[in-house]
């Protein structure tokens, strides 16, 4: 453990001698915390710890079947179903917008933003099919996992929405203005890793919520401000059903935006939400 410390020691003492600008210091970062006896270079956070695993059901919210998490929020919703009447789709909503208020709420901190679009081929009782893939951002900043997809029927008359599924995530009055910088945090990553940055790491910033566990099945949100962190390639290994497959992936981090704190290390397709 001594020989583990004194190397993070040396990491961040050689990416100090190499800083030119304010913007490149980390003096403030990714130290210890002495007052509570806190290395922010220890992630704040395990996999065991974070879940994105919601219990939900299933109930009727007018002519709309819904999907309802344990937090109360709507994962999906669909409206038509074989067998109904026709009549029920001319009544559902042409847009989003119609929805506000029902399945998540925008405001002047919360809105959807147009990501992209896929068209399909087949048609049912005269509608072709598109699907609009919307990212949800908070006062601007993207929400890591925050995603909605609305799937329409449409005809060159109308359209009408089928069925929406995602996640939307409402913020408590969040600060947005991060106190240190992308390349603080990469710094700080680097230091974690013992490794040199290289020019593919990347940071972006992002509105975060993590659904923390307290004790057993009991979770608690916690709402951050986060550079997310994709730094050096690496193979990792998953499993489809019990076959072992090797995937190319990325060693990836969060890292609080206002304190520098690690808040959760992993491998880029198993960040979890």
């Amino acid at each position: 453990m001594k020989k583990k410390s004194l190397l993070w020691i040396s990491a961040l003492l050689l990416i100090l001698a190499g800083c030119s600008s304010s913007d490149d210091d980390i003096t403030d970062y990714g130290l210890h915390d002495e007052e509570n006896g806190q290395n922010f270079l220890i992630p704040l956070y395990s996999s065991n710890d974070l879940s994105y695993n919601y219990k939900t059901h299933v109930e009727t919210l007018d002519n709309w079947n819904v999907c309802i998490d344990d937090e109360g929020r709507y994962r999906w919703a669909t409206l038509y179903d074989k067998g109904d009447p026709i009549e029920k789709l001319y009544a559902a909503p042409s847009s989003y917008e119609e929805l506000d208020g029902t399945l998540f709420n925008l405001d002047d901190d919360h809105s959807l933003k147009l990501d992209s679009v896929e068209h399909y081929t087949d048609s049912e009782e005269g509608y072709s099919h598109r699907q609009d893939f919307y990212h949800e951002y908070y006062r601007g900043i993207p929400v890591l996992g925050g995603q909605y997809s609305f799937l329409y029927f449409y005809n060159p008359q109308e359209q009408h929405i089928h069925h929406c599924s995602g996640y939307f995530i409402s913020f408590d009055n969040l600060d947005v203005t991060p106190a240190i910088t992308g390349n603080q945090a990469i710094k700080i990553f680097s230091a974690y890793l013992e490794k040199p940055i290289e020019t593919s790491w990347t940071a972006t910033l992002y509105a975060r919520e993590y659904h923390v566990r307290v004790e057993g099945e009991t979770f608690r949100r916690e709402q951050r401000l986060v550079y997310y962190i994709t730094g050096p390639a690496i193979k990792a290994t998953t499993y489809m059903g019990s076959w072992p497959c090797e995937i190319d992936s990325n060693e990836s981090a969060e890292i609080d935006a206002h304190t520098g704190q690690i808040i959760y290390v992993g491998m880029k397709h198993f960040i979890p939400f």
